[in-house]
């Protein structure tokens, strides 16, 4: 660097030159006196816009942003100033209006080769904004001069691009760097910011982050990195391709399958259709044999009947005619007598058993009533008569239960009616939040399901209104005058035709009001609603229909909420909190059918958690009231059980007599009639004996009555089985002539073989059961047919969805099957072996070749870390850090979980060798595609880990270690700044810069660099002499060539390493110039007066540590005692003397340009 020229930059007005020594260069000043804008410049010519921060030396410390600008140095803000008629505070510039600013900093080399870095910023009019200044860069490979080459310009860039013909113009930064750089010898933009870094460094922070940041390169893993997932996408297509095949394949197969057990089922339909066909005639015929084999054994056992039947008659005979010998014989003796009083015995017996059988019935309807039987004829004829006297009230008090049990019986239907409303509004409340009624709802849930169309795209205006909070006391008076709007459908118009045309081919069974709701209406508007329309006191949700629905409210609704009927009557159309409406044309309305309160009635709202605990409140006390009337019900039938039981009981004494119930008067004659028997048998031997021979002989009689009737009905009951069987075997004849195949026999034969021997009583059981089952299963073949067909279809259909292009030949129908499974085996043979084939190809070169780049990659920046930071130690060892030390920067890995990871997966990817197996394959390419789905998603994680697992810089961390020079032994180790002293940290920052440049700007051979200008903004304000000269030892140890800007204090230091020097003064506190020093290069010191350097040297003792703890110890003394302790040394910022010494020695070098460059809007530019 060997001159920088500004013109008019901050509080430099004019064009000021200041040369700049080959060895290095001093600009000294005190604070505030330009010596930072002078070096803002350079990095105006030298940094990246996004990144360059001017005066940052000065806000080290602080973080609260920066505090100057390109305006504010194109402009010369100088000072904020309240203004004294506004009292706001504004920022004073020296140049208002149009102005234009100029920076030129040259390079010169050994060999005399010039280049020049030029920057134009320019403001055509008042502007103060960052936006209002115009740049312009150019590169002149020869020396720029401002005066001449500027000479004349007026903010004309097409002028100036014309004149300047041997200039590189360059409109924008990037062009212009790209340049420089290559001029300059300055191998990328990181040197650049590490440059702009140095600039301002006093704290180097951590030490991973500055040499990352500032000394290492971006390694070429993330441009192969890129190449991976470019790639990618061929591989990816090839796997796709696969895929596809295979999903193809995939759909395709189960299509053979189905098609297979369709044709097996339709054969077995038609199978099942012959034995369907069959089965009758086949069942006739096995009847007919049935029947012949039947009919025969009849035969046979009438044959035997008939001889027995004879037997049993001659058998009966002799015992009748046995018994009429004897009975003659006994009447013969004179047995008339006990013949009648027999005959007369059976007839009492009889009159007896029908007597006691009333008189039970008698015995349980007393008990019934809780009485006791009358024992005479006149307390039972009291009984009936008061029987029947209860009887008559009895029957007015059953009718009275019935009445009250039907009441009953009503009043409980017509709750359940109001529970199954109530019931289905609490289901409908639960499964939408909406309080538009049940059946509107399910209305609203066919529609949906018929058309398609999602419910959510189809409210009811209910669902998009409700009544503010505030307002809670109208809301009853609203409901009533919105009850019907609020109901009504809303269908935006994608749906407006599906919708009309499904209501009006359905019947609804219920009122529907739908609205069709435009796209982009728009309606005029109309007149703004009074202050207490009911418009003001609803609240729409934020839904697409909001607009409509709020146009359509104003049109129709707008009605005044008035408190009285007196001001219902002024209003043109008026609602009152009591429900009484007014509507347009003197028309009053109040439908007080329900209450206007009535809160299970209200529709509006956004929540229906109120609504359904209404609902479910009414439910609850409608259960309870039909469980009541339930146990009310119950009870009085019970007692209507009880009551009838008595009127029955009542009946039946009413109509008995005492004659009917009376047993004694028959009692008492068969015992007459047994006694006289007794007397009459006993007093005749004969006779008694004679008698018991007829008894023996009856009973013999009736044993062969018996007998013979058995037998007789035997024989009549097969002759009616024969005449049955033979009309059967009759029409079965007629059926036999019908042929029944040998498919049909067999298959007929096999399931009769299942169920039992066949016989004429389970034949019909038999062949219905078969007749069944084959009806069972042609049902659940047709159902198993239409499944497969389904599944078959659905194949198909699935097919052509999803691989349109395919199947534009194809139909989906059963006649394509064919069509469709030599798609299929057309695949199997030729498609998928093809892609597998081209995908395993890449699979193993492309990619895997991309994912050893990246390895290599890899490998080569972490050596390439180590190569150079081995370059960076030995120079390091060349210069001491502290007295007696060196410093070494050593390398460690990080070991981090996620790299380690992600080079495992690398390994997977590429450790199997060549494979053709598919589930290998798949585990490959899954792994490869996960890596390269991470590595080029935009997701804020995954790019976290792009950043981690490709940047090796971050996988290694730097340890600054301290050495004794002599021993070698460890002092002390720098991870970072923090913690150590302002000189400490100045220390580190100050030669971690130096090692980071020699890095950046150092050759590949460890030659000089190219590029030797450091910059540095009082960057040892805070380290002693002697580590200030260590540094600087250090940086002209690397070639580097050091501009400073420091202030006096700092200046014996550093002016051995120098080979000139400047002043800078302001006055005014807004004009600075430039006084360059003398430089004696034998003495390799400033030309300073003694008296100045003698309080240089003081100043500086003072800075020392040292000195620092003189101070120290006098402040902790009494102030008596510190006053005398004092030493007598002068400052030289205290002591304008120094000032005027530095002035005499220096020749001044601010000058005007030859010919004063001015934009012809400010003459005085």
């Amino acid at each position: 660097m060997r001159r920088l020229q500004v013109h008019n930059w901050g509080t430099f007005s004019g064009l000021t030159e200041i040369p700049i020594a080959a060895r290095g260069f001093l600009f000294v000043g005190r604070s505030g006196s330009g010596k930072s804008t002078l070096l803002d410049a350079m990095s105006a010519l030298l940094t990246p816009p996004s990144i360059v921060d001017f005066n940052a030396a000065a806000r080290e410390a602080e973080r609260s942003g920066r505090d100057r600008n390109l305006v504010s140095y194109v402009r010369g803000a100088w000072a904020d100033q309240q203004d004294s008629e506004s009292g706001e505070i504004a920022t004073q510039y020296l140049r208002k209006g149009a102005t234009w600013t100029a920076l030129v900093l040259e390079y010169r080399n050994g060999e005399d080769r010039v280049v020049s870095l030029v920057r134009l910023f320019w403001i055509a009019g008042n502007g103060t904004a960052a936006a209002d200044v115009r740049k312009h860069y150019m590169v002149a490979e020869r020396a720029f001069d401002i005066a001449a080459d500027l000479d004349g310009f007026d903010l004309d860039l097409r002028k100036l691009k014309q004149r300047l013909h041997d200039v590189h113009h360059f409109d924008s930064f990037a062009g212009y760097a790209e340049r420089f750089r290559h001029q300059l010898g300055i191998g990328n933009e990181m040197a650049l910011r590490l440059l702009h870094k140095t600039q301002s460094a006093k704290n180097l922070g951590d030490l991973n982050a500055f040499l990352r940041g500032f000394m290492l390169e971006e390694p070429k893993t993330f441009d192969a990195a890129e190449r991976l997932v470019g790639d990618f996408a061929e591989l990816d297509g090839a796997h796709q391709a696969v895929v596809t095949a295979r999903r193809q394949v995939e759909t395709l197969l189960p299509a053979r399958a189905h098609h297979a057990e369709l044709m097996a089922v339709r054969r077995q339909r038609s199978e099942l259709d012959e034995l369907k066909l069959g089965i009758d005639s086949y069942r006739e015929q096995r009847r007919l044999a049935l029947l012949d084999a039947r009919l025969q054994e009849l035969d046979t056992q009438d044959r035997g009947l008939a001889g027995e039947e004879g037997q049993r008659r001659a058998v009966l005979e002799n015992h009748q005619r046995r018994l009429d010998d004897l009975e003659a014989q006994r009447r013969a003796q004179g047995g008339e007598r006990i013949d009648a009083l027999e005959r007369e015995r059976g007839q009492q017996e009889t009159e007896r058993d029908r007597r006691a059988a009333k008189r039970s019935q008698a015995e349980q309807a007393c008990r019934q009533l809780e009485q006791v039987l009358a024992g005479s004829a006149q307390g039972f004829a009291e009984q009936a008569a008061q029987a029947r006297a209860a009887l008559e009230d009895g029957t007015r008090a059953a009718a009275e239960l019935d009445e009250a049990i039907g009441q009953r019986i009503a009043g409980k239907a017509e709750d359940a009616r109001r529970f199954a409303e109530v019931r289905a509004e609490i289901d409908a409340l639960k499964r939408n939040p909406s309080n538009i009624p049940a059946p509107m709802q399910a209305l609203r849930a066919r529609l949906s399901a018929d058309t398609g169309v999602p419910e959510a795209a189809l409210p009811f205006v209910g669902e998009l209104l409700q009544v503010r909070s505030e307002d809670a006391d109208w809301r009853g008076a609203i409901e009533r005058v919105l009850h019907g709007f609020a109901q009504s459908l809303l269908v935006d118009e994608r749906h407006y035709a599906d919708v009309a045309d499904w209501v009006n081919r359905t019947h609804l069974g219920i009122r529907l009001v739908y609205y069709r709701v435009r796209d982009n209406e728009h309606a005029l508007p109309g007149r703004a609603p009074a202050a207490g329309s009911l418009l003001h006191k609803l609240e729409l949700r934020e839904h697409a229909f909001a607009g409509w629905l709020r146009r359509e409210l104003g049109k129709r609704f707008d009605y005044d909420c008035v408190d009285n009927a007196k001001a219902l009557r002024h209003a043109e159309r008026a609602i009152t909190r009591e429900g009484q409406v007014k509507h347009p044309g003197e028309r009053y309305e109040k439908d007080d059918r329900h209450a206007v309160n009535d809160r299970r009635r209200w529709l509006l709202g956004f929540d229906n958690r109120d609504k359904l605990a209404l609902f479910e409140e009414e439910g609850l006390a409608l259960a309870q009231r039909i469980a009541a009337c339930d146990a009310d019900v119950a009870a009085l039938r019970a007692r209507r059980e009880r009551d009838g039981a008595r009127r029955l009981a009542q009946h039946t004494l009413a109509n008995l007599a005492w004659d009917e119930i009376d047993v004694v008067a028959p009692l008492q004659r068969l015992d007459d009639i047994a006694t006289a028997l007794r007397q009459l048998r006993e007093g005749d031997a004969n006779l008694r004996a004679l008698g018991e021979a007829i008894d023996h002989a009856r009973a013999d009689i009736k044993q062969a009555e018996r007998t013979f009737d058995g037998v007789r009905e035997e024989r009549i009951a097969l002759g009616v089985e024969r005449s049955r069987l033979e009309k059967q075997r009759l029409s079965c004849a007629d059926a036999d002539a019908r042929v029944v195949t040998p498919l049909q026999r067999q298959g007929l034969d096999e399931r009769l073989a299942g169920l039992g021997v066949l016989s004429l009583d389970n034949l019909e059981a038999h062949f219905r059961q078969i007749g069944n089952a084959i009806v069972e299963q042609t049902s659940a073949s047709d159902k198993e047919h239409n499944r497969l067909e389904q599944l078959l279809l659905g194949c198909f259909r699935r097919y052509c969805q999803q691989w349109p292009e395919d199947s534009g030949d194809f139909t989906v129908s059963l006649s394509s099957a064919e069509d469709f499974l030599a798609r299929l085996q057309r695949l199997e043979r030729d498609g998928l072996p093809q892609h597998e084939a081209r995908f395993f190809e890449l699979l193993q070169s492309q990619s895997k070749n991309n994912l050893l780049a990246l390895q290599r990659h890899t490998a080569e920046a972490r050596k390439s870390i180590a190569q150079r930071l081995d370059e960076v130690n030995a120079s390091l060892e060349q210069v001491p850090f502290n007295r007696g030390t060196l410093l070494t920067i050593e390398l460690g890995d990080r070991r981090l979980p996620e790299v380690i990871e992600f080079h495992q997966r690398l390994r997977d990817v590429l450790g199997h060798h060549q494979t053709e197996q598919r589930e290998l394959a798949e585990q490959q390419f899954a792994v490869l595609r996960e890596l390269v789905r991470r590595l080029g998603s935009q997701d804020g994680e995954d790019k976290r880990w792009r950043e981690l697992v490709l940047d090796v810089r971050l996988h290694v961390e730097f340890v600054g270690v301290e050495l004794d020079a002599a021993t070698r032994q460890q002092v002390e180790i720098y991870r970072s700044g923090a913690g150590k002293s302002g000189g400490q940290r100045q220390k580190l920052a100050t030669t971690c810069l130096a090692a980071a440049l020699r890095y950046q700007l150092g050759g590949e051979d460890g030659e000089l660099p190219r590029y030797c200008a450091v910059v540095l903004d009082e960057a040892f304000d805070k380290a002693d002499n002697e580590f200030t000269a260590l540094a600087m030892n250090i940086f002209e140890n690397f070639g580097f060539q050091m501009v400073v800007a420091t202030p006096l204090k700092s200046v014996m230091t550093l002016e051995p390493f120098i080979g000139g020097a400047c002043f800078v003064e302001i006055s005014g506190r807004h004009d600075s110039g430039v006084l360059l020093i003398e430089y004696d290069e034998q003495a390799r010191r400033l030309k300073l007066p003694e008296r100045t350097r003698g309080a240089n040297a003081a100043d500086a003792t003072a800075a020392t540590p040292d000195a620092q703890e003189a101070r120290e110890a006098e402040q902790a003394q009494p102030a008596p005692q510190r006053l005398r302790a004092a030493p007598a040394v002068r400052s030289v910022a205290a002591d304008p003397a120094v000032f005027d010494a530095a002035a005499m020695a220096a020749t001044p070098q601010r000058r005007p340009p030859k010919s004063k460059p001015k934009p012809k809007s400010k003459p005085k530019a």
